[in-house]
């Protein structure tokens, strides 16, 4: 076989078997060169995702609970932590699924249905307990991840969480946290940040 063609099919395999890849971090380098506020280095204590492919959501009050959730941090955990918000389409919603950027992700039904059988979110069994949220009304919240045989909730519905649909969060999204990357202890310290806001909001629901 010429050399030129054997390069050609090697090309087309790598292509083939990368392209997911390939394109996530393509999507990550338009992002930044965008200026979009990525968070990947830790500069926020707790980034906040929320999905705008299938709603127009417009945040509301924005600074005001940024400030509430900043002061929250700082008392429980660190003093002058940053929190931000950052507006997820399709696109970048997979360039946070294989990075790992927003600890809490606020999303619609659709696309956590896409992802929700995949090991990316932290069972939220205790806060049902805990708060006694009625999941009866959402059965596509009790499920199993790829990696387990057993069952657990991995979103609570938002419809009762005041604060955020104060901010224009719609009623009918869902609040995930995502699992940390335990090799970063950056990233762990973050998560537990999400923990103390989830808290925080199940605390002040309607």
């Amino acid at each position: 076989m010429r050399l030129d063609i054997m390069i050609k099919n090697k090309i087309a395999n790598f292509w083939y078997y990368h392209k997911f890849k390939i394109l996530v971090v393509l999507s990550a380098i338009i992002l930044f060169s965008l200026g979009l506020n990525i968070n990947l280095d830790g500069v926020s204590d707790l980034e906040i995702g929320y999905v705008i492919e299938e709603s127009d959501v417009i945040l509301k009050n924005q600074q005001l609970m940024t400030n509430q959730f900043e002061s929250l941090i700082s008392k429980t955990r660190k003093k002058d932590a940053r929190v931000s918000f950052l507006p997820l389409t399709g696109s970048h919603f997979e360039v946070e699924f294989t990075l790992g950027i927003s600890q809490i992700i606020l999303l619609d039904k659709i696309t956590l249905e896409r992802y929700i059988n995949f090991p990316f979110f932290e069972p939220l069994d205790d806060y049902v307990t805990r708060y006694n949220i009625n999941i009866k009304d959402f059965p596509e919240l009790l499920t199993k991840t790829k990696d387990s045989e057993d069952f657990h909730v991995y979103a609570l519905p938002l419809k009762d969480m005041k604060l955020l649909l104060d901010m224009g969060i719609p009623e009918d999204y869902y609040f995930t946290i995502r699992l940390p990357k335990m090799s970063k202890p950056d990233d762990v310290l973050r998560n537990q940040n999400a923990h103390i806001v989830l808290d925080y909001i199940l605390s002040n629901m309607q």
